[in-house]
């Protein structure tokens, strides 16, 4: 019983919230995947992998958040007006190892949108992902003790966050080097994904804290929507970002699909 989701019984209101939460996740997840399948064709191959990597992204969370719908409806049953603990107990636990895949896919994908190649890409990656599992294994074991020591919940949470501020710093300092370069005037739009950025993953060390000054059923119905808007957020709205900085850099650098997708092709003639 390592999650305080397995603490308390949930009205029928708060346990379907939380189902209904679950099943748009993967909804939205799975809409997105086939939006980045169908958009992939008008993205150059210099920046494919990007969306290539939105696709995968969105495969893993899905399925994770299909299996946590499971495990949420398996773990309660409808007794005496509420919904209570059986044998099995509900953990949020997979999220982290899903995001040990799901986060690096997700900074190598900036990294390509940003034009960076070679040593600079490897090196600037291999920094990024270190921090980010640093960040999510020290988040893992923190969560682990979220029922039974809370010191040792802020003890780890801390060791956590320090790797979130090496792992943000060097993103923001990356963008802002290479935004100048941007083309097809996305410099702007890449700066709105670092905010989006800032403000998505903001959101899940406050879900790691709802123990903390939340412990209640509504606290757990509080943490499974900061972990959806989170999610939505840092994924898909992420995702449909840095696709459209693809689908415009690649027209910019004359990748006709994507000129035509655009309808820049058209719009060249008229002014010709």
């Amino acid at each position: 019983m390592n999650n305080i989701e397995n603490l308390f019984d949930y009205t029928v209101g708060q346990f379907e919230f939380i189902d209904h939460l679950f099943t748009m996740g993967v909804g939205v997840h799975l809409a997105a995947l086939v939006f980045f399948l169908v958009v992939s064709q008008f993205v150059a191959p210099k920046y494919r992998i990007a969306t290539a990597l939105s696709c995968i992204v969105m495969v893993s969370a899905g399925l994770i958040l299909n299996s946590q719908a499971a495990m949420w409806t398996d773990s309660f049953a409808y007794v005496d007006g509420t919904y209570q603990l059986q044998d099995l107990t509900f953990s949020n636990g997979y999220r982290y190892v899903n995001w040990m895949a799901t986060i690096p896919c997700l900074l190598v994908q900036l990294l390509i949108v940003l034009n960076l190649k070679g040593k600079e890409l490897f090196s600037t990656a291999t920094y990024l992902i270190l921090a980010a599992w640093g960040m999510i294994i020290t988040g893992y074991v923190g969560q682990l003790y979220e029922v039974s020591d809370l010191s040792a919940l802020m003890y780890w949470g801390a060791a956590s966050t320090v790797f979130f501020v090496i792992m943000n710093f060097i993103v923001g300092k990356k963008i802002g080097a290479q935004k100048a370069s941007m083309l097809g005037g996305t410099n702007s739009t890449i700066m709105k994904v670092f905010w989006l950025m800032m403000f998505a993953w903001t959101l899940y060390p406050i879900a790691y804290l709802v123990p903390y000054f939340m412990n209640s059923a509504d606290g757990v119905v509080l943490r499974q929507v900061l972990f959806t808007v989170a999610d939505i957020s840092s994924k898909v709205i992420y995702g449909l970002m840095i696709t459209y900085i693809a689908v415009n850099q690649s027209a910019a650098a004359g990748y006709v699909p994507a000129q035509q997708a655009l309808g820049r092709i058209g719009v060249d003639h008229k002014a010709a």
